[in-house]
């Protein structure tokens, strides 16, 4: 068995050995040019392969000990290959060499060949260059004779035109000559396109010639044609003689080019001008603001003689009547600047608004003569500028205009103060105040006449005005007249005219704005802001929402007052609700149903009720301090009315109304809170002070405060003497003092005023009742009165009740953090 082993061990390392040397003797090549020997190859023999390995070639071919026995006829087959690849090889390298001698005397046949072409090509080079010279010297003449050819049909051509020029200048000139205007335009428009051909000869001395005799001839005619004009035409401007001759005379004016063309306009325009000048400039009298409407009747009389007369005379595309409208705007308008910077002070508002509207209205008469006019299809490329006669004149007037806005800002002042003291009217149906109506029509108007006039620095002077005037309308108008004191049903009825009069302003102020940011000049829109006066009117909503509370505070006054006449102290037991709430409820009804009718923005209305809660729950914790001293069955007997006059506020949002529906969330929480108030300090005063641990605990639990001023409050309200105070407030020290998570100050008092108890105040605690005196009777009332509920008993909720009074009266129950957690929330 070991033998076997080592025997196969000395075979293996064997095979390893000729494994090793067969590789070492053969020839390595890169893999990429062994891919390319095999791609070319093509061979399917084993051998070929770069990867071959003999060991297992070797044991392919003898794969067992049976195989060994034709291991000669093997190696005979092997030396048979042999032989066969050595002559292979030897008939390769014969070839190989045979082919390398044929292959260099190729090359050198190759190189022979190659020197015979150059030759010839070089030959052919010469023969080219040769045949070249020779055609230049049979050409050479011929060119010469294209040359002269060419010259000569351009010479030709020159002398024709040439011709040409001077024949039309001869004849321009008799026909100028013979003021033919109309063929002279035509000669006139031919003569200066043959000219331009010749700009290049200009030294030529005869082109040179002929070119300043043109120009010359062109002064002459241009000189001509104006002379026939001013012979044509008398010194106030009408016409002498027919327009066809000036027509077309026009025509060759309208040749020379629009500088020439100009000129002849301007002396037009200045012609007919000139009597203008002469009599509204020769007197200071006749300048005057109160001869403007003069003005424009005069140029109206002059436009028309130039449409009957003058229109035929000049080409529809010269504009010359748009021309001549602009030369008069500019004109009177220098003069109306000079009339006005003389009349200073004694410019009056109603002249210069007059003499102003008159300017517009011609301004605008000359807008639609000139906007529509139709024009011929050169006008696009040969008219004059088109003048823009929009504040053409009436531009001079626009510093001036603060006399017009100091006159509307006067007007403003004289309508506001009328309003201070008008009247309104018992038949007048309208939900706001009619000045407010009057007033934004008239701002609406005033800003339609001030735009025309200007909508530059006075229009905008003119939004400053109304801003300014729209401060007072709410300061003085609106506030100045809510009522004061008591109040009646018809003031009430007025303070909430005057709501819905601020909350109409707030609203049609934004569109006023927008109006006159749509009018003014693009560089003062950013300038012009209303957000203050927007202000001013929400507080006058607020103004008025405080006055309404205030109003309907002295309405139920008498009911407060009967509360503070009860017996608070000697009630003997707890009955139905006191007589006092009765009358409350009846009050608030009465004027809750107006209020809401007359306030037209339901939103303003729910504000009102808030308002009317925080106002009522201050009122009313005032008024405890009236009912001092409180017992524990009159603190009983408050908590019943108490919820009833908390049923009866529940009920505000929708009093009066046909389908009631319950209160909104928000309003709820209002009231719970604001009468939780209430109902704390009444349960805090139910407690007994006896022992005066429970009253203490108990003032704890609800208020939570330390806050000895607070407490001596509770101490005045049950009517304790000094002493039992003295001795309770002590008491309330030592106990505050190691609670460190009460609060320094609670707001649940603060309604009481200092100057009764010398208290400061501060939020409502978690609501108890704790009173170990009461009868099962008033127990179940007190415990019906807490479920809302003042039908039905819960003998549960009172033995509960019962408990808890039995903990304080132990001094076992403490306050815990989650306690005072939840009265702070």
């Amino acid at each position: 068995m070991l033998s076997n082993t080592v025997n196969d061990n000395l075979q293996e390392n064997n095979e390893n050995s000729f494994q090793e040397d067969f590789n070492n003797d053969i020839i390595k090549f890169p893999p990429e040019l062994e891919d390319s020997i095999s791609k070319i190859l093509k061979t399917n023999d084993p051998i070929d392969n770069s990867d071959f390995n003999p060991i297992e070639y070797l044991n392919k071919m003898l794969p067992n000990e049976h195989a060994l026995a034709s291991i000669d006829e093997t190696t005979k087959r092997l030396q048979h290959k042999m032989r066969q690849l050595e002559g292979e090889i030897r008939e390769l390298t014969r070839l190989q060499t045979n082919g390398g001698q044929q292959g260099n005397e190729k090359i050198e046949e190759a190189k022979r060949a190659i020197e015979e072409l150059f030759k010839r090509i070089r030959e052919i080079k010469d023969k080219a260059t040769q045949s070249e010279v020779m055609v230049q010297e049979i050409t050479k003449d011929i060119k010469s004779l294209d040359y002269a050819k060419r010259h000569l049909t351009i010479s030709i051509t020159a002398l024709k035109r040439l011709q040409m020029l001077v024949t039309a200048v001869d004849q321009l000139k008799i026909m100028a000559h013979m003021k033919q205007y109309k063929e002279t335009s035509q000669l006139l428009q031919a003569v200066l396109q043959l000219a331009s051909y010749f700009k290049t000869y200009k030294s030529i001395k005869q082109i040179a010639e002929l070119s300043i005799s043109i120009v010359t001839f062109q002064n002459e005619l241009k000189k001509q044609i104006f002379e026939d004009f001013e012979s044509s035409f008398a010194s106030d401007g009408n016409l002498t003689v027919q327009t066809a001759p000036l027509g077309d005379a026009c025509l060759v004016i309208d040749i020379m080019g629009q500088d020439v063309k100009n000129q002849l306009i301007n002396w037009y325009c200045e012609r007919q001008l000139k009597e203008y000048k002469r009599i509204f400039r020769g007197s200071d009298e006749i300048a005057s603001l109160d001869n403007t409407s003069r003005r424009y009747a005069w140029i109206k009389r002059v436009l028309k003689n130039f449409d009957e007369e003058h229109a035929d005379i000049f080409p529809l595309h010269w504009n010359v009547s748009e021309v001549l409208c602009s030369k008069f705007c500019e004109i009177t308008r220098e003069d109306l600047v000079k009339t006005l910077s003389r009349a200073g002070n004694e410019l009056d508002v109603k002249t210069l608004l007059k003499n102003l509207q008159l300017t517009l209205e011609f301004e605008n008469q000359l807008l639609k003569r000139f906007a529509y006019m139709e024009r011929p299809p050169q006008a696009s490329e040969n008219s004059s500028i088109k003048y823009n006669f929009n504040k053409s004149i009436s531009i001079s007037f626009e510093p001036y205009l603060g006399l017009y806005i100091d006159a509307e800002d006067k007007n403003i002042a004289e309508m506001i103060s009328t309003y201070r003291t008008e009247p309104i009217s018992d038949d007048d149906n309208s939900s706001v105040l009619q000045s407010s109506t009057e007033l934004f029509i008239y701002y609406k108007e005033t800003i339609v006449n001030c735009s025309k006039l200007s909508t530059r620095k006075p229009f905008y002077d003119l939004c400053n005005t109304f801003a300014k005037w729209l401060r007072i309308y709410a300061s003085d108008v609106l506030i100045g007249r809510i009522p004061r004191g008591n109040m009646s049903r018809d003031e009430l009825k007025l303070i909430c005219l005057i709501l819905n009069t601020a909350d109409y302003c707030y609203n049609t102020i934004s569109q006023l704005e927008d109006k006159l940011k749509e009018k003014i000049e693009e560089e003062y829109k950013e300038k012009i802001n209303f957000d203050g006066e927007r202000e001013g009117f929400l507080n006058v909503v607020a103004t008025s929402i405080k006055s309404l509370v205030k109003g309907i505070e002295t309405c139920y006054e008498p009911s407060l007052t009967a509360m503070t006449r009860l017996p608070w102290s000697n009630l003997e037991s707890v009955g139905d609700q006191s007589e006092y709430v009765t009358s409350f409820h009846s009050t608030l009804r009465l004027c809750i149903v107006s209020v809401h009718k007359d306030i037209t923005n339901n939103r303003y209305f729910r504000s009102f009720c808030d308002k009317f809660v925080e106002s009522f729950v201050s009122k009313i914790i005032n008024n405890l301090s009236k009912c001092k001293p409180i017992s524990e069955v009159g603190a009983e007997q408050m908590l019943l009315d108490i919820h009833a006059l908390k049923t009866f506020i529940l009920e505000m949002p929708t009093m009066g109304m046909e389908n009631s529906a319950p209160p909104s969330t928000t309003f709820t929480k209002i009231v719970n809170k604001g009468i939780g108030k209430i109902e704390t300090i009444l349960k805090t005063i139910l407690t007994p002070h006896d022992p005066p641990e429970g009253l203490i605990e108990n003032y704890i639990l609800l208020i939570g405060d330390k806050n000895i001023s607070n407490f001596q409050k509770i101490l005045e309200l049950k009517g304790l003497k000094r002493n039992e105070q003295q001795q309770l407030t002590e008491q309330f020290q030592q106990r505050a003092a190691d609670d460190t998570t009460l609060l320094e100050n609670s707001n649940i008092l603060s309604s009481i005023t200092i100057s009764q108890f010398n208290t400061p105040s501060l939020p409502t605690a978690f609501p108890a009742l704790f009173n170990p005196s009461l009868s099962a009777s008033n127990t179940n009332n007190l415990t019906s009165l807490n479920t809302g509920n003042s039908n039905t008993t819960d003998k549960s909720a009172a033995n509960k009740f019962n408990e808890s009074v039995k903990k304080i009266m132990s001094g076992g129950w403490r306050r815990t953090d989650s306690n005072k957690k939840d009265e702070e929330k």
